[in-house]
């Protein structure tokens, strides 16, 4: 080096890296695309699990409604008016438009549905005619009416100021309404439909006797009238339900002890009702729809 020369040093200064501040908002992100998926793959499965008459069953009780609140049964609700049945379209080959498809399943479903409710529909209103007739034969348009409903075919017997359906206290049924009854009991067997028998008495209390009351009286009555339907011709099958109701249901509640309140009503469903009262109570002892994980295994 010479004498007097300058010695240039360079020194570099590290810079910091400015990094953006990592919230962890793509984890949560993450998690719920993880979610969907693997909800998405369970769907697949299952689907792919169970035949297709399963999943229309799967789908019909998902769908379905309950006795008290809007739904699945009761002669006091139709589900059959809503269009919740609908199935799940199977798995078709690639190849196939699986919306066309789809579509052209679930049109054919609602045809079918269409021709089974006008069917009904008119063999109950076949029905009301004949029994229209009958109670004009008999002159007792006092004591029974018809009343269409969406479940089917409603049925009311009731005493009037001349006739007693019962004597007071009894489940034992009087001769006009025998013969009313037997009357009718072969026209019922002239449809393919269910018959619910429901029991009601007025307000008026049983003494001294808290082992017998109108739960009681109103249940044996209907427990006669399905008896004398039966030995009138009704085939004993036809017959899916008879209850005892007492009196919380009264027709004339401003008048508790009145001739009106105290009645038979007979309900012939249509088939959606039937249906549905089966799926609340199962068919033979066995829930319509089974648990899914039963199916699965």
């Amino acid at each position: 080096m010479k004498k007097g020369a300058h010695t240039t040093i360079i020194k570099r200064g590290g810079k910091k890296a400015n990094h953006g501040v990592h919230t962890g908002a793509w984890k949560v992100a993450f998690a719920d695309f993880t979610l969907a998926m693997m909800a998405l793959f369970m769907v697949l499965w299952i689907v792919s699990s169970v035949s297709k008459d399963e999943r229309r069953e799967i789908v019909a009780q998902l769908n379905g409604v309950s006795l008290f609140g809007g739904g699945a049964f009761s002669p006091l609700n139709d589900p059959s008016s809503g269009s919740n049945s609908l199935p799940i379209a199977p798995p078709v080959p690639a190849i196939v438009d699986t919306k066309e498809a789809t579509e052209t399943e679930e049109s054919q479903q609602t045809e079918s549905l269409k021709d089974v409710l006008s069917r009904s529909d008119r063999e109950l209103n076949e029905l009301s005619e004949a029994i229209t007739k009958i109670i004009a034969e008999l002159n007792a348009q006092g004591n029974l009416s018809l009343e269409k409903v969406p479940q089917g075919l409603r049925i009311l017997l009731q005493d009037d100021n001349d006739r007693l359906m019962f004597p007071r206290g009894s489940a034992r049924m009087t001769h006009f309404f025998t013969r009313l009854l037997s009357e009718l009991a072969p026209v019922f067997n002239r449809i393919d439909n269910q018959v619910v028998i429901n029991g009601h008495t007025d307000s008026a209390n049983y003494r001294n006797n808290a082992g017998y009351n109108n739960w009681n009286l109103s249940g044996d009555r209907a427990l006669a009238a399905r008896s004398v339907l039966e030995k009138g011709g009704l085939e004993a099958r036809r017959v899916i339900q008879v209850n005892a109701m007492a009196d919380r249901m009264l027709l004339d509640p401003d008048n508790p002890l009145a001739a009106r309140n105290r009645r038979i009503e007979i309900m012939v469903l249509t088939q959606a009702a039937s249906d549905s009262l089966y799926q609340f109570y199962g068919r033979d002892g066995v829930k319509v729809v089974k648990p899914i994980i039963d199916r699965l295994q």
